[in-house]
C-alpha cells in the first residue's frame, strides 16, 4: 500500500466512511507494517490538530454550503428531461405530419378511383362448364335484407343463367 491510499484511507476512517469489514483490513495491514503504522498516526494527528483549529476558530475555515447530492441530481435530471421531452415532441409532431399526409393521399386516391369506371364486367367473364368444383354467385336475399352467396346449379350453368 503506497501512501497516497493510506492517506485516503485513514481520512475516510476518521470521517466514518469505510466498512467494518475495510477498517478491519487496515488495521491489520497497520499492525504488521510499522512504517505504515507509523504513517497513520502522523495522518491521525494532523487530522485531529485540524479539527481542533477549525473548532477554536471557524472563520479559518471558510466553507460555502454545498448542495446535497440529491439537490444536484434533480436538478441535473431537470436539465436533461428538456432535451428528452424536446425529442419527444418531435418524433410525435414527425408521426402527425406523416400520417396526416398518408391520410390525404388516400382519401386522393380513393376519389380518383370511385370517379374511375369499372374495367370488370361479369357479363364479358364465360363460365368454366367442365369444373368438378362448385360455383356460386351473389343475389339479393329474397327477405329484403341484403345479399346472399347462392350455389349456381350446373345444369344452370350450361344454359348461361348463372349470372
Amino acid at each position: 500500500m503506497n501512501s497516497t491510499s493510506l492517506l485516503a484511507l485513514i481520512v475516510d476512517q476518521h470521517s466514518g466512511e469505510l466498512t467494518p469489514e475495510v477498517i478491519e483490513l487496515l488495521e491489520a495491514h497497520l499492525s504488521e507494517n510499522a512504517a505504515a503504522r507509523a504513517e497513520a498516526e502522523r495522518i491521525r494527528k494532523v487530522l485531529a490538530l485540524t479539527e481542533q483549529t477549525v473548532m477554536r476558530h471557524p472563520e479559518l475555515a471558510r466553507v460555502e454550503a454545498v448542495p446535497l447530492l440529491h439537490d444536484r441530481r434533480s436538478s441535473e435530471r431537470r436539465r436533461s428531461a428538456l432535451p428528452w421531452l424536446a425529442k419527444a415532441a418531435s418524433i410525435a409532431l414527425l408521426a402527425a405530419v406523416t400520417g396526416a399526409s398518408g391520410f390525404l393521399a388516400g382519401q386522393k386516391k380513393s376519389a380518383s378511383t370511385a370517379a374511375a369506371p369499372v374495367a370488370a364486367d361479369n357479363s364479358a367473364r364465360l363460365p368454366r362448364r367442365d369444373s368438378p368444383w362448385a360455383r356460386y354467385r351473389i343475389a339479393p336475399d329474397p327477405g329484403g335484407g341484403g345479399m346472399q352467396i347462392v350455389r349456381v346449379e350446373s345444369a344452370k350453368l350450361s344454359e348461361g343463367s348463372w349470372q
